[in-house]
């Protein structure tokens, strides 16, 4: 199997969109977070959650599927020392310098007289501690030490090849994820949390992840047969329609309501969809990006490199010209375009002239020597 491009641009296109979906949320109405503007977009709104029903899931099933290539390829001792020099490294930086900034802001809103050291000491708890938008990789390293843990023999085991090709293997995938998520949610809610990791994000998340990995072995979903225009536009279509239906029960059935005190019926269909609607956006996005995305160029190798370090620093200068910008007599569109510029415009710039040219950074931030 050679060079997936069009993998390594969609998971790159995966980490990006979050800079524009964090410049959106600011103003999307329907939606908490720590900075929000008074004026608010329901069409943002849209956006906001069209982005939320499947970049994550499918950015962690790339990245099970790329486990289990650089595991058969590489083997063990290369692929956990890439994973302790790309995703631990990066994270420790993360979660020390760049995490506390969201929850300083938002404690600088209600107590604007606070003071950074007393609150870094407040912070760095047990109690206080959290992760902000490194969450993802704090996920993504625990994912690929349990994956390091299984036996690889348990996903070449000749049992699942019985299982027949095509849509039988998609069914089997979407059914494995749902059911183990359904079975999670009996017993915590998406709200709880240990040492900042979401449980049952954590959870709905390295199912994806071992989804991933069953692609690599099966060959399916993330490398399918070329499909027809219809078929693509089918899936669209379909997608389309979930994710519709999601929002509303989004709104309507908030996964942080325990198990227990909710309709059981419709509990359980919020979660299906939930579920089914990443299966589906990235059989649709793969289609795209293996008929647009599938040649190396020195952008796309740009990209593929940056969008890491790019996706690190975006958050903080995000979260900052939301709390400088929230008092602006500035219309709601010509702030959300200001702020993504912005955002996009000083990540690239911090990208390329420092962290891309300076070896300590070049490490800390999780990128190769060159």
């Amino acid at each position: 199997m050679g060079r997936l491009v069009y993998l390594d641009n969609l998971r790159s296109f995966a980490l990006l969109l979050g800079i524009v979906f964090h410049a959106a949320i600011v103003y999307a109405s329907d939606i908490k977070y720590a900075i929000q503007d008074q004026n608010r977009s329901e069409i943002l709104s849209y956006f906001c959650y069209w982005i939320h029903s499947y970049r994550m899931p499918m950015f962690y099933m790339i990245s099970g599927f790329f486990s289990a290539m650089v595991w058969e390829k590489k083997g063990r001792n290369f692929y956990l020392e890439a994973r302790f020099k790309r995703v631990l490294v990066p994270t420790i930086l993360g979660l020390l310098f760049l995490a506390p900034i969201q929850y300083y802001l938002t404690e600088k809103m209600r107590t604007p007289e606070i003071q950074i050291l007393p609150f870094l000491k407040y912070f760095f708890t047990k109690e206080n501690f959290q992760h902000s938008h490194i969450w993802f990789l704090v996920d993504l390293f625990c994912f690929s030490i349990l994956y390091s843990l299984v036996p690889k023999s348990f996903f070449s085991s000749k049992f699942w090849d019985k299982i027949p090709k095509g849509i039988y293997r998609n069914l089997i995938l979407v059914s494995f994820c749902f059911l183990v998520v359904l079975f999670s949610h009996t017993q915590i809610s998406k709200g709880e949390s240990y040492y900042g990791i979401f449980k049952l994000t954590f959870v709905f998340q390295f199912s994806y992840f071992l989804s991933g990995v069953f692609c690599y072995h099966w060959k399916n979903i993330l490398i399918p047969n070329d499909p027809s225009q219809i078929k693509t536009l089918a899936v669209f279509i379909w997608a389309l329609f979930i994710y519709l239906v999601f929002k509303d029960m989004e709104i309507e059935d908030p996964l942080w309501i325990y198990f227990q005190y909710v309709n059981v019926w419709v509990r359980a269909f919020h979660i299906f969809l939930w579920v089914l609607s990443p299966f589906l956006w990235t059989h649709f996005l793969i289609s795209v990006f293996q008929y647009l995305g599938n040649k190396e160029g020195k952008l796309g190798s740009y990209l593929i490199e940056a969008s890491l370090p790019i996706y690190l620093v975006h958050h903080p200068i995000s979260l900052i010209y939301a709390y400088w910008v929230r008092d602006m007599e500035w219309g709601v569109w010509v702030k959300f375009i200001s702020h993504t510029l912005v955002v996009l415009g000083l990540s690239f710039f911090l990208y390329e002239f420092l962290i891309r040219k300076i070896k300590p950074l070049r490490f800390l931030f999780g990128l190769k020597n060159t």
